[in-house]
Protein backbone atom coordinates (compact mmCIF):
# COMPACT_ATOMS: atom_id res chain seq x y z
CA UNK A 1 0.00 0.00 0.00
CA UNK A 2 2.69 2.77 0.84
CA UNK A 3 4.60 1.55 -2.89
CA UNK A 4 1.33 2.32 -4.34
CA UNK A 5 0.53 5.42 -2.54
CA UNK A 6 4.54 6.73 -3.78
CA UNK A 7 3.61 5.66 -7.09
CA UNK A 8 1.01 8.03 -7.07
CA UNK A 9 2.54 11.03 -5.31
CA UNK A 10 5.83 9.97 -8.06
CA UNK A 11 3.26 10.61 -11.37
CA UNK A 12 1.55 13.60 -9.48
CA UNK A 13 4.73 15.20 -9.59
CA UNK A 14 6.12 14.22 -12.70
CA UNK A 15 2.34 15.62 -13.73
CA UNK A 16 2.86 19.08 -12.64
CA UNK A 17 6.40 19.46 -13.19
CA UNK A 18 5.62 20.75 -16.42
CA UNK A 19 4.70 24.49 -16.98
CA UNK A 20 0.50 23.77 -16.07
CA UNK A 21 -2.68 26.06 -16.68
CA UNK A 22 -5.01 26.22 -14.28
CA UNK A 23 -8.90 27.59 -14.87
CA UNK A 24 -11.61 28.77 -13.27
CA UNK A 25 -14.66 29.95 -13.47
CA UNK A 26 -15.19 33.28 -11.34
CA UNK A 27 -18.42 34.66 -10.85
CA UNK A 28 -19.23 37.62 -8.75
CA UNK A 29 -21.43 40.14 -7.62
CA UNK A 30 -20.69 43.77 -8.16
CA UNK A 31 -23.67 45.68 -6.77
CA UNK A 32 -25.31 44.32 -3.97
CA UNK A 33 -28.55 46.18 -4.60
CA UNK A 34 -28.79 43.65 -7.56
CA UNK A 35 -27.66 40.23 -6.25
CA UNK A 36 -29.78 38.64 -9.02
CA UNK A 37 -26.93 39.99 -11.75
CA UNK A 38 -23.86 38.11 -11.74
CA UNK A 39 -20.50 38.31 -13.80
CA UNK A 40 -19.04 35.10 -14.46
CA UNK A 41 -15.31 34.92 -16.33
CA UNK A 42 -12.49 32.48 -17.19
CA UNK A 43 -9.67 33.42 -14.97
CA UNK A 44 -6.39 31.08 -15.10
CA UNK A 45 -3.52 30.44 -12.67
CA UNK A 46 -0.79 29.86 -14.74
CA UNK A 47 2.26 27.64 -12.86
CA UNK A 48 5.43 28.20 -14.32
CA UNK A 49 7.61 24.75 -12.69
CA UNK A 50 11.13 25.79 -13.59
CA UNK A 51 10.67 28.91 -12.24
CA UNK A 52 8.63 28.24 -9.03
CA UNK A 53 5.91 31.01 -9.60
CA UNK A 54 2.34 31.67 -10.59
CA UNK A 55 1.03 34.33 -12.81
CA UNK A 56 -3.37 34.93 -12.35
CA UNK A 57 -5.03 36.60 -14.24
CA UNK A 58 -8.23 36.88 -16.62
CA UNK A 59 -7.93 34.42 -19.55
CA UNK A 60 -9.33 37.55 -21.49
CA UNK A 61 -6.63 39.57 -20.41
CA UNK A 62 -3.80 37.39 -21.73
CA UNK A 63 -5.35 36.97 -25.21
CA UNK A 64 -6.04 40.59 -25.61
CA UNK A 65 -2.35 41.62 -24.39
CA UNK A 66 -0.87 38.82 -26.61
CA UNK A 67 -2.66 40.09 -29.80
CA UNK A 68 -1.90 44.12 -28.95
CA UNK A 69 1.74 43.06 -28.51
CA UNK A 70 1.92 41.00 -31.95
CA UNK A 71 0.33 43.98 -33.81
CA UNK A 72 2.53 46.67 -32.21
CA UNK A 73 5.29 44.50 -33.38
CA UNK A 74 3.46 44.81 -36.56
CA UNK A 75 2.98 48.84 -36.48
CA UNK A 76 -0.99 48.43 -35.81
CA UNK A 77 -2.28 50.25 -32.78
CA UNK A 78 -5.48 47.85 -31.07
CA UNK A 79 -7.33 47.94 -28.54
CA UNK A 80 -8.07 45.76 -25.07
CA UNK A 81 -10.97 43.92 -25.60
CA UNK A 82 -13.94 45.92 -23.86
CA UNK A 83 -15.73 42.55 -22.76
CA UNK A 84 -12.53 42.29 -20.38
CA UNK A 85 -13.56 42.08 -16.35
CA UNK A 86 -10.63 40.93 -14.89
CA UNK A 87 -7.58 42.79 -15.67
CA UNK A 88 -4.83 42.94 -12.80
CA UNK A 89 -2.71 40.23 -12.74
CA UNK A 90 -1.49 38.85 -8.94
CA UNK A 91 2.02 36.91 -9.36
CA UNK A 92 3.12 34.54 -6.77
CA UNK A 93 6.88 33.25 -6.32
CA UNK A 94 7.30 29.92 -3.99
CA UNK A 95 10.66 31.62 -2.10
CA UNK A 96 8.71 35.00 -1.16
CA UNK A 97 6.12 34.86 1.37
CA UNK A 98 3.80 37.07 -0.63
CA UNK A 99 1.97 38.27 -3.29
CA UNK A 100 2.14 40.80 -5.98
CA UNK A 101 -0.46 43.10 -7.80
CA UNK A 102 0.00 44.28 -10.67
CA UNK A 103 -3.14 47.08 -11.23
CA UNK A 104 -4.14 47.53 -15.29
CA UNK A 105 -1.90 48.30 -18.27
CA UNK A 106 -4.60 50.54 -19.65
CA UNK A 107 -5.38 53.37 -17.15
CA UNK A 108 -4.36 56.96 -17.62
CA UNK A 109 -1.15 56.50 -15.75
CA UNK A 110 1.08 53.55 -16.26
CA UNK A 111 0.65 50.02 -13.68
CA UNK A 112 1.92 49.47 -10.56
CA UNK A 113 3.29 46.54 -8.87
CA UNK A 114 1.81 46.30 -5.09
CA UNK A 115 3.63 43.71 -2.51
CA UNK A 116 1.39 41.90 -0.10
CA UNK A 117 2.58 40.45 2.52
CA UNK A 118 -0.05 39.61 4.72
CA UNK A 119 -0.29 36.14 5.94
CA UNK A 120 -3.21 33.75 5.05
CA UNK A 121 -3.88 31.78 8.22
CA UNK A 122 -5.96 28.61 7.62
CA UNK A 123 -8.12 26.56 9.75
CA UNK A 124 -8.00 22.80 7.48
CA UNK A 125 -11.00 20.34 8.74
CA UNK A 126 -11.70 16.88 7.95
CA UNK A 127 -14.67 17.26 5.85
CA UNK A 128 -13.92 16.64 2.25
CA UNK A 129 -15.51 16.27 -1.50
CA UNK A 130 -14.76 15.39 -4.80
CA UNK A 131 -14.39 18.47 -7.14
CA UNK A 132 -13.28 17.64 -10.86
CA UNK A 133 -12.21 14.07 -9.99
CA UNK A 134 -9.86 14.91 -7.40
CA UNK A 135 -10.58 14.29 -3.79
CA UNK A 136 -10.28 17.67 -2.10
CA UNK A 137 -10.61 19.17 1.76
CA UNK A 138 -12.22 21.98 3.35
CA UNK A 139 -9.98 25.11 4.86
CA UNK A 140 -11.13 28.43 5.77
CA UNK A 141 -9.83 31.82 6.66
CA UNK A 142 -10.57 35.43 7.27
CA UNK A 143 -8.50 37.31 4.62
CA UNK A 144 -9.24 41.02 3.76
CA UNK A 145 -12.51 41.95 5.50
CA UNK A 146 -14.04 38.26 4.25
CA UNK A 147 -14.51 35.13 5.65
CA UNK A 148 -13.44 32.17 2.87
CA UNK A 149 -14.08 28.59 2.09
CA UNK A 150 -11.58 26.83 0.31
CA UNK A 151 -11.63 23.31 -1.18
CA UNK A 152 -8.01 21.96 -1.74
CA UNK A 153 -6.81 18.88 -3.12
CA UNK A 154 -3.31 17.17 -2.21
CA UNK A 155 -3.22 15.30 -5.04
CA UNK A 156 -2.26 18.36 -7.12
CA UNK A 157 1.15 19.59 -5.11
CA UNK A 158 0.90 22.94 -6.28
CA UNK A 159 0.11 25.11 -2.77
CA UNK A 160 -1.19 27.65 -4.88
CA UNK A 161 -4.85 29.21 -5.64
CA UNK A 162 -6.86 31.92 -7.80
CA UNK A 163 -6.18 35.63 -6.76
CA UNK A 164 -3.81 36.07 -4.00
CA UNK A 165 -5.23 32.61 -2.19
CA UNK A 166 -2.12 30.49 -1.14
CA UNK A 167 -0.41 27.97 1.45
CA UNK A 168 -2.37 24.86 1.68
CA UNK A 169 -0.73 21.67 1.21
CA UNK A 170 -2.15 21.63 -2.42
CA UNK A 171 -3.75 23.30 -5.06
CA UNK A 172 -7.17 25.17 -4.11
CA UNK A 173 -9.88 23.65 -6.60
CA UNK A 174 -12.81 26.08 -5.25
CA UNK A 175 -13.22 28.96 -2.88
CA UNK A 176 -15.87 31.36 -2.05
CA UNK A 177 -16.89 33.80 0.55
CA UNK A 178 -19.20 33.89 3.28
CA UNK A 179 -21.77 36.21 1.41
CA UNK A 180 -21.36 33.69 -2.15
CA UNK A 181 -20.67 36.71 -3.78
CA UNK A 182 -17.19 35.99 -5.01
CA UNK A 183 -16.68 31.97 -6.05
CA UNK A 184 -13.91 30.70 -7.97
CA UNK A 185 -14.10 27.17 -8.94
CA UNK A 186 -11.86 25.24 -11.10
CA UNK A 187 -12.96 24.21 -14.56
CA UNK A 188 -9.89 22.28 -16.50
CA UNK A 189 -6.58 21.54 -15.65
CA UNK A 190 -3.89 21.27 -19.00
CA UNK A 191 -0.64 21.77 -19.72
CA UNK A 192 0.73 25.61 -20.30
CA UNK A 193 1.53 25.54 -24.55
CA UNK A 194 1.86 28.89 -25.24
CA UNK A 195 4.82 30.56 -24.92
CA UNK A 196 3.00 34.06 -23.86
CA UNK A 197 4.11 35.50 -20.66
CA UNK A 198 2.05 38.78 -20.18
CA UNK A 199 4.55 39.97 -17.31
CA UNK A 200 7.40 39.73 -20.12
CA UNK A 201 5.60 42.87 -21.74
CA UNK A 202 7.66 46.83 -21.24
CA UNK A 203 4.33 47.96 -18.80
CA UNK A 204 4.71 45.61 -16.35
CA UNK A 205 8.35 44.95 -16.65
CA UNK A 206 8.75 48.59 -15.51
CA UNK A 207 5.89 48.73 -13.15
CA UNK A 208 6.77 50.73 -9.99
CA UNK A 209 6.91 48.32 -6.99
CA UNK A 210 4.24 49.92 -4.06
CA UNK A 211 3.09 49.21 -0.39
CA UNK A 212 -0.60 48.64 0.08
CA UNK A 213 -0.68 51.48 1.71
CA UNK A 214 0.34 53.45 -1.16
CA UNK A 215 -2.03 51.63 -2.95
CA UNK A 216 -5.19 52.71 -0.70
CA UNK A 217 -3.97 56.38 -1.85
CA UNK A 218 -4.49 55.63 -5.95
CA UNK A 219 -7.23 57.33 -7.11
CA UNK A 220 -9.12 55.21 -9.76
CA UNK A 221 -9.27 56.12 -13.99
CA UNK A 222 -11.87 58.14 -13.78
CA UNK A 223 -10.61 60.54 -10.43
CA UNK A 224 -7.37 60.45 -11.89
CA UNK A 225 -9.02 62.14 -15.01
CA UNK A 226 -10.98 64.63 -12.99
CA UNK A 227 -7.88 65.46 -11.40
CA UNK A 228 -5.90 66.33 -14.62
CA UNK A 229 -9.14 68.48 -15.75
CA UNK A 230 -8.84 70.51 -12.85
CA UNK A 231 -5.13 71.00 -13.14
CA UNK A 232 -5.62 72.26 -16.32
CA UNK A 233 -4.12 69.45 -18.32
CA UNK A 234 -7.35 68.80 -20.56
CA UNK A 235 -8.06 71.44 -22.66
CA UNK A 236 -11.63 73.01 -22.70
CA UNK A 237 -13.40 75.02 -25.36
CA UNK A 238 -15.30 76.97 -22.23
CA UNK A 239 -15.65 77.37 -18.85
CA UNK A 240 -19.06 75.95 -19.21
CA UNK A 241 -17.98 73.11 -21.08
CA UNK A 242 -15.46 72.11 -18.29
CA UNK A 243 -18.05 72.75 -15.84
CA UNK A 244 -20.67 70.78 -17.34
CA UNK A 245 -17.60 68.17 -17.47
CA UNK A 246 -16.66 68.13 -13.95
CA UNK A 247 -20.27 67.73 -13.16
CA UNK A 248 -20.80 64.53 -15.47
CA UNK A 249 -17.54 63.15 -13.82
CA UNK A 250 -18.66 63.75 -10.41
CA UNK A 251 -22.16 62.06 -11.49
CA UNK A 252 -20.62 58.98 -12.64
CA UNK A 253 -18.05 58.98 -9.29
CA UNK A 254 -21.07 59.04 -7.15
CA UNK A 255 -23.06 56.14 -9.50
CA UNK A 256 -19.83 53.78 -9.26
CA UNK A 257 -19.41 54.17 -5.70
CA UNK A 258 -23.45 53.68 -5.41
CA UNK A 259 -23.55 50.00 -7.56
CA UNK A 260 -19.57 48.93 -7.64
CA UNK A 261 -19.79 48.14 -4.08
CA UNK A 262 -19.12 44.88 -3.62
CA UNK A 263 -14.50 44.39 -3.97
CA UNK A 264 -13.08 41.18 -3.61
CA UNK A 265 -11.05 42.63 -0.66
CA UNK A 266 -12.88 45.10 1.81
CA UNK A 267 -9.26 46.30 3.51
CA UNK A 268 -6.02 46.18 3.30
CA UNK A 269 -4.65 46.09 6.63
CA UNK A 270 -2.98 43.81 8.03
Amino acid sequence: MKNISFICFFLSFICFSQNTRFSYNYQFVSDTLKKDIVTNEIVVLDFYSNEQRSVFTGLKNIISDSVMSVNSKKGLMSFPDSSMKIGYIVEKKINEDCTYLYTLDHMVSFPVKVKDDRKINWEISNEKTNILGYQAQRATTFFSGRKWTAWFTTEIIVQDGPYKFYGLPGLILKISDQTNTHSFEIISVKNLKSDYFILNEKAYKEAKQITLQEYEKIPSPIEEFKMKALMGEVIFSSINEKQKFLKDIDDKIKERKKHDNNPIEFTFKK
